[in-house]
């Protein structure tokens, strides 16, 4: 009796571990969206027949609306980190040596933390060897780190990278790290040629405002910026990434300033027009044609591998 009642009780203890476990995973499910792509058959037949793996980063041009008054964008973040661990993990597992064969990124990104940024484009381009990067529109901030993996980058007619700049909040705006010490410059400036009394009130005010600790901790945040960018930079090849990392994240007036091919060009950035194969070209845009107009709060992060001949690889066996 007590021997049923114990197997009884192990096997609905049992149940109930499968039951959470199941849950668990439903919830990390519903926490990413990240799995392999089943619908666009143009794309697996595209990878198989060039034997490519392709990766979709893609984030659309609707916010998610939870009410009224409440709406988030995809924008990089924690949710994007499991994700591509996700999705990477399952490449590798179905193909181990993933890193020898080619890998087309198609981008599509406002940005987000720079951190996770950082974290996956490094991850990606650690991962492997050859990679080109599609931008048929946008890929800002933290889409344009991403972008910088590549071997080579596609860019289109309407494409629009963006400076690296780190961006952070001040007085309830959101505001480029580097506007701080062009201030301080426009400050130091001033009070070079004039005795404080002298000056309008909004000067003097403004340079009273100045806090030591909050311009130690942006520094900070520049020189981190600057550090993540070198790396990627230098992770992809680049013969100066220290003077790129500089141009990209010190000289640029705005954070909106809009990189396109001629001036990527003239940067240094390994750059290519979108026609130099109208093929793979299309066959991003229609990728991105899938996902572009669906309201979301988060990356639609989407792979694509070749498909192994059943036939051919028992035949090797």
């Amino acid at each position: 009796m007590i021997g049923n009642f114990k197997q009884d009780f192990q096997t609905k203890v049992g149940y109930m571990k499968n039951e959470i476990a199941d849950e668990s995973k439903k919830e990390f499910e519903d926490f990413i969206d990240a799995k392999e792509e089943s619908e666009i058959d143009p794309l697996q037949k595209y990878a198989t027949k060039n034997d490519i793996i392709l990766i979709g980063f893609i984030g659309t041009y609707y916010s998610k609306r939870f009410n009224p008054v409440s709406a988030q964008s995809a924008s990089f973040n924690i949710r994007d980190e499991f994700g591509i661990e996700r999705i990477l993990t399952e490449i590798y597992e179905k193909i181990p040596n993933a890193h020898e064969k080619k890998m087309f990124l198609l981008v599509n990104s406002m940005g987000g933390s720079l951190s996770s940024a950082f974290k996956i484009s490094r991850v990606i381009r650690e991962k492997f060897k050859d990679i080109t990067v599609f931008v048929p529109h946008y890929a800002l901030s933290g889409g344009t780190m991403l972008s910088l993996i590549g071997n080579r980058i596609r860019m289109g007619m309407m494409i629009q990278l963006s400076p690296l700049d780190v961006q952070l909040q001040y007085d309830g705006v959101q505001v480029s790290v580097n506007s701080l010490f062009a201030a301080q410059d426009t400050l130091n400036s001033i009070f070079s040629t004039n005795k404080p009394e002298e000056l309008p009130y909004p000067y003097r005010h403004l340079a009273e405002s100045l806090d030591p600790v909050i311009l130690e901790e942006w520094t900070g945040h520049k020189k981190e910026g600057r550090l993540y960018t070198r790396e990627i930079l230098d992770k992809s090849g680049y013969e100066d990434p220290d003077e790129l990392a500089d141009t990209l994240t010190t000289r640029f007036h705005t954070h909106g300033y809009v990189i396109q091919y001629d001036l990527a060009k003239t940067l240094g950035l390994k750059v290519e027009k979108h026609d130099v194969d109208m093929e793979s070209w299309e066959l991003m845009r229609l990728w991105l044609s899938k996902y572009i107009n669906t309201p979301t709060d988060r990356h639609y992060i989407r792979y694509v591998i070749p498909k192994v001949d059943d036939d051919k690889e028992s035949k090797s066996e």
